[in-house]
This record gives structure tokens, C-alpha cells and sequence, in this order.
């Protein structure tokens, strides 16, 4: 691991770690809290935790999974706060009136790295905020097989929901310094 990147994950409090193979890629992701930006080379998607009053936007996909991190991939010469905004206007179609950022996930490649694979390698990392939404405009969602619906539901029926576990925590700790 490159010391810029050591640097910085050294600066966070580790929350949770986890292994996972999406498709033939196993990770190990490392959620942590950080109010500091990670170095911009390793972000590959921005993610938040978007509340409303006393509610949270829980994403639901066509297969039924859920989750609470709404966000996306980062565009050539995109700030990661750019991105946020961008993406969940596109998914859900709500805009945000202030962002906090939370912490992050910090990805890490278990095997080789895949041939013509686009995104940073062996690490690259997820900035996740926590973000009052503002205003809704149907007409700016744009659908595709990620997202099947989201809605706002009150937070004690949210902690209740099948999601992963870190998910939880960064909840947790959102409700914390929201």
C-alpha cells in the first residue's frame, strides 16, 4: 500500500471490516469514520445517508436487496461532492441541502488484478457523507436495473431492515453527528 494512502486511512477509526467477491472479484472493504477527504487518485464512487426530518431514502433493488448508500460511480473531472449530487438526482431524484462527510469504505483487491480493468488497483475508496435531502423532481430520475424504488422510511423501521451490517454502524454514527 502506498504511504499517501496508509497516511490517510490512519487518520479514520476503523468501524467494521468485511471480505466479499463481487462476481469474480474478491475485496476486503474497511468502513471507517473521517471528516477528511481521501486523496482524490483512489475515489472511484461517492456514496451518503440521506435523511429527511426523521426518516432515511432506503434504495430497493429489482431483486429486493436493500441498502441505505445511494451514490455512484465519479466522472472524468468530477469533484466527489459533484458526483454525489449528480447521481442521486439521477436515482432518486432528490437534491440535497447540506452534506457532512461521514467516512468511507476502503476497498482492497484480494486477487489479480482483472485485464482492461478501469478503476484504481489494488485499493480505491468510497467517500460516504450524510446529507439532508431538499427538493424532489420526478422527471430527473433515470431508470436502469440498479434502482427499482426508493423511499423515505422512519429510521427505527430502517435499523429493523435486512442490510449489511456496516451499513448499521455508519447509520449509527451519522445519527450521532447528524
Amino acid at each position: 500500500m502506498r504511504q499517501d494512502l496508509s497516511d490517510f486511512l490512519a487518520g479514520g477509526t476503523f468501524i467494521s471490516e468485511d471480505s466479499v467477491a463481487w462476481g469474480t472479484l474478491p475485496l476486503q472493504i474497511t468502513l471507517y469514520l473521517c471528516d477528511k477527504m481521501p486523496p482524490l487518485e483512489y475515489v472511484s464512487s461517492v456514496r451518503a445517508i440521506v435523511f429527511r426530518e426523521r426518516s432515511v431514502l432506503v434504495i430497493t433493488q429489482e431483486n429486493g436487496r436493500m441498502y441505505i448508500t445511494p451514490g455512484g460511480r465519479v466522472e472524468k473531472g468530477e469533484l466527489p461532492l459533484e458526483t454525489l449530487r449528480r447521481e442521486l438526482l439521477e436515482e432518486t431524484g432528490w437534491t440535497l441541502l447540506k452534506t457532512e462527510l461521514l467516512g468511507g469504505m476502503h476497498f482492497h483487491h484480494l486477487g489479480p488484478k482483472p485485464e482492461n480493468y478501469p478503476y484504481p488497483y489494488p485499493d480505491f475508496l468510497w467517500p460516504i457523507y450524510f446529507a439532508e435531502s431538499r427538493d424532489f423532481f420526478a422527471k430527473a430520475i433515470i431508470h436502469d436495473d440498479y434502482v427499482f424504488k426508493s423511499d423515505f422510511r422512519p429510521i427505527d423501521e430502517v435499523a429493523k431492515l435486512p442490510l449489511e451490517q456496516g451499513s448499521l454502524l455508519l447509520l449509527d454514527a451519522a445519527l450521532k453527528l447528524r
